[in-house]
């Protein structure tokens, strides 16, 4: 999802249709996703009950970005970082706010872009159409818009480049052991509980078990991060 954007940054480079493209590139993903991929999962012709996967959320990330992508670089970061790293401040309230979630179009569409594992009725009535997403769209759009404002430091010169993918990296990891380490902010299952019980986690596995639905800020961390490190040191590999 991050490079998808970075891509679409170096696309934008040599075409005027950056926007007209992310378009109908996202817009043909979400339609597979609700047909051919859809299918091949389940076997299953069935089309009025559709599954979102991460094609579905990849699809609909490209599609907002053909708006975001007008605005300043520095808004289409700030917009990406507020997105990743701001959307776990609802961690403390989603209890509460679940329990009043009803079935009606505007619980329904919460539930899609934020909560994921959405299975309900798009019209009444228990026969109606479902659609059961599994990958809710925040944080993704937001991880896809920092991938765009990534995309001038693939444009640096190499030794430039790798230094600077590799601080981000690090720098990554190392915002993950403290935030994670302390059990300050960005997951919603703190690590120190999971080591508690009779189904106790071992501690290291503890540590590391993030929530990916929908994407934590720490589990974006833990992921993006060490893959922008290993960017700048796998770049000159051969063979």
């Amino acid at each position: 999802v991050f490079l998808a954007g970075t891509s679409a940054f170096l696309y934008g480079r040599r075409h005027a249709d950056l926007s007209r493209h992310l378009l109908v590139r996202g817009a043909l993903l979400v339609v597979l996703e609700l047909t051919f991929l859809r299918l091949a999962w389940t076997f299953n012709f069935d089309v009025t009950h559709a599954m979102a996967g991460v094609i579905w959320a990849i699809g609909w990330s490209m599609i907002l970005l053909a708006g975001l992508v007008k605005l300043p670089r520095l808004a289409l970061l700030l917009f990406g970082v507020a997105l990743v790293a701001g959307h776990n401040l609802l961690d403390p309230h989603l209890g509460a706010w679940l329990q009043g979630l009803g079935e009606d179009p505007l619980g329904g569409l919460w539930k899609i872009l934020y909560l994921g594992f959405f299975a309900g009725p798009l019209q009444l009535g228990d026969d109606g159409p479902s659609l059961i997403v599994l990958y809710s769209l925040v944080p993704w759009v937001g991880v896809m818009a920092l991938g765009h404002a990534f995309g001038p430091v693939l444009a640096l010169e190499p030794a430039r480049r790798r230094r600077v993918c590799l601080a981000l990296g690090l720098a990554a990891v190392a915002l993950f052991l403290m935030l994670r380490g302390l059990d300050l902010y960005g997951d919603p299952r703190p690590w120190r509980t999971a080591t508690q019980g009779s189904r106790a986690l071992p501690a290291p596995l503890a540590f590391l078990e993030t929530s990916k639905y929908p994407a934590s800020f720490l589990f974006l961390l833990m992921t993006l991060g060490p893959a922008l490190a290993l960017l700048a040191l796998l770049e000159g590999a051969r063979g």
